[in-house]
């Protein structure tokens, strides 16, 4: 087969290549709106390989006592050790960082990747920020070269020993390779670069098949245009669908154009020879395989925040990884003095434990168990069942379609002092802190509810329909009933509401003879519901820490405090109590999210109405406020 092919000494440029490819590649990653085309950085890589690959193959069939043996113990003791570190690594740091839903499919990549199988997690060819949860979904290419890894070397080899010429038969696969990817374009709905890199490893393998003592023409020519296509493709081509046609095969064809020019031309001998890129050459497998997990793990604690910051921090944590691991693993196990089998044993070994490892983690769902108790209550637990859980819903809390006829006769209760609770839901979520200060026995007092969604305690307002009429009954029964305390109690600055008659309201009721009146101002209302809050900042550091025990008023809803601050003076011109929720949960540190540092109940499931356990505790210490006048 290769008696036609020799092959030339080792090529410094070839590794400069390398460093363009892997660093478009990472710098995509970090800067997308930059270098839009980075991705193509993966066909200049491929097309090297499959030169360097088919060039050793045919330069150790010249010799006798050829060992497909040897040959793939060598590729093994160059792929391993740098992916066995990487997935060992990046299992650990899972361990910390990612919930058991992610983990879980972390399990699975490690699998994929320790077997060198497709990875079925992946979405080959794409490195989409919605895939950021993916930490090892940059290895779906690596199943495809260690295919062709250990086939095409087999390929040549019976070639070889039949005596069959290798450019024709590169060509004949090179054409057939053609073939599939544009069939496969015109059918697939999605560009997959699968075929792609099949194309660019045929490419390089066939450059490989050229005689070394034919000098080629015009090395220098043949060096710009495929530098001038090599640059189109990394400046146009998108990353997630990276077009199809033509326009893929731009990378391919520009790094081919460049291997072909030689060592001799200007750029392939200045640039591309160039000691920081063949440095950076020398470490792209690792830089590879390092910068996709830190880039992964980086994206998933910032929440997706913009900035330049993260992104040159973990690209230089990459170089510095990638360095170490060349310096460290990769030369000590390729080229140290440790026995060979001895070396092969333990990396396929190790292979195999972390691939054990992460079918535990896949079989045993991330262990859930890592995280805490109240996150765990959080991503089981939520919706409208959890908000209004405690509250007598549809019997003294209405919803907008009952008319007020539907309040049970329980509603209001026949003992002495008499306490007549009236607002909207937020009202209604205080019912469970009053039927827990009920059944403590420490104060006897008698309870009348009137609540009502989106219908605050205010007379004469429709903020929705059946409100007016609800609260016209509202009033009749306190005439009616005379309690001893009304508690006035709404979402004060609900955009809906009109609350320009609060004071003839007040008024009617103060003329119906009622002593005291208690208008409760807001509890801690957030930007967007607190569980959501409480899961964000969560993610943000070790999986195994307990959510904050107190946010401060970024978090709160902007308008609670001026709001609280309206109402207090309110009440104050006219004569009647004020009482703060904030008081009770906020401090200088901030407030509550929940009641302590051990609870799994958070202080609201949505963004405002207190959930039971936090109703409780505010009925509790506004117990010695309401009762001290008539206990």
């Amino acid at each position: 087969m290769s008696a036609e092919a020799r092959i030339a000494p080792h090529r410094p440029d070839l590794d400069g290549l390398k460093a363009v490819a892997v660093v478009s590649m990472v710098f995509h990653q970090a800067f997308p709106d930059v270098l839009g085309g980075g991705f193509a950085g993966l066909g200049v890589f491929f097309v090297v390989s499959g030169y360097l690959i088919s060039s050793s193959v045919l330069s150790e069939l010249q010799s006798p006592g050829f060992s497909p043996g040897d040959f793939y113990a060598r590729r093994i003791r160059h792929l391993v050790p740098a992916l066995l570190l990487v997935l060992a690594a990046v299992l650990v740091a899972g361990w910390f960082l990612l919930v058991p839903a992610d983990y879980r499919q972390l399990g699975q990549q490690v699998v994929a990747g320790s077997t060198f199988v497709p990875n079925l997690t992946a979405e080959p060819g794409s490195f989409a920020a919605g895939s950021a949860s993916k930490p090892l979904l940059h290895l779906w290419p690596l199943s495809m070269w260690v295919l062709f890894c250990l086939l095409w070397p087999l390929a040549m080899w019976a070639l070889h020993s039949w005596h069959m010429n290798a450019m024709c038969w590169t060509i004949a696969a090179l054409l057939l390779s053609v073939l599939l990817h544009l069939a496969h374009d015109q059918t697939a709905a999605a560009f997959d670069p699968s075929s792609a890199l099949l194309l660019s490893l045929l490419v390089g393998a066939l450059l490989s098949t050229r005689h070394a003592n034919v000098a080629v023409g015009h090395p220098n020519a043949l060096a710009w245009i495929g530098a001038t296509l090599l640059t189109l493709a990394l400046m146009n081509i998108a990353p997630e669908t990276a077009p199809a046609g033509w326009r893929a095969l731009l990378p391919t064809l520009g790094t081919a154009l460049l291997i072909a020019a030689g060592p001799s031309g200007w750029l392939n001998r200045v640039v591309l020879s160039s000691k920081p890129l063949v440095g950076i050459g020398l470490i792209s497998y690792p830089l590879y395989l390092w910068h996709w997990p830190l880039q992964s793990f980086s994206h998933l604690k910032s929440m997706g925040e913009p900035g330049w910051e993260r992104p040159l921090a973990w690209m230089a944590l990459a170089f510095v990884l990638a360095w170490a691991t060349h310096r460290f693993i990769e030369k000590p196990t390729r080229i140290g003095r440790m026995n060979g089998t001895v070396v092969i044993t333990a990396l396929c070994v190790g292979l195999c434990l972390v691939a054990v490892a992460g079918f535990a983690i896949h079989r045993n769902n991330g262990f859930e168990q890592r995280i805490p108790e109240l996150v765990r209550h959080l991503m089981s637990t939520g919706g409208r069942s959890a908000v209004v859980d405690g509250w007598r819903d549809k019997d003294c809390m209405l919803d907008y379609r009952l008319p007020p006829s539907h309040y049970k006769p329980f509603c209001i209760e026949q003992k002495r002092p008499l306490v007549f609770l009236w607002g909207d839901s937020h009202a209604g979520s205080l019912y469970p802190g009053f039927k827990a200060l009920k059944e403590s026995g420490r104060y006897e007092f008698g309870l009348a509810e009137r609540t009502a969604a989106i219908c605050p305690s205010v007379l004469g307002i429709e903020p929705r329909p059946l409100c007016r009429s609800i609260n016209d009954a509202n009033i009749q029964a306190i005439r009616d009933t005379k309690p001893d305390i009304v508690i006035l109690y709404s979402w004060w600055h609900n955009k809906r509401y009109d609350l320009r008659n609060l004071e003839a309201t007040v008024e009617q009721i103060q003329q119906a003879g009622v002593p005291r009146i208690i208008l409760l101002g807001a509890v801690p209302y957030w930007r967007k519901h607190l569980p959501q809050i409480l899961l964000e900042e969560w993610k943000k550091g070790l999986v195994q820490a307990r959510p904050p025990l107190r946010l401060d008023e970024a978090f709160l809803d902007p308008e609670v405090r001026r709001a609280t601050e309206i109402m207090r003076e309110r009440a104050r011109k006219m004569g009647i109590e004020f009482i703060s929720g904030m008081d009770f949960f906020c401090n200088a540190q901030g407030c509550l999210t929940r009641l302590s540092e051990d609870a799994t109940q958070p202080l609201s499931y949505d963004y405002g109405h207190l959930s039971t356990g936090a109703a409780a505790f505010y009925i509790e210490r506004l117990a010695p406020l309401m009762f001290k006048k008539t206990h």
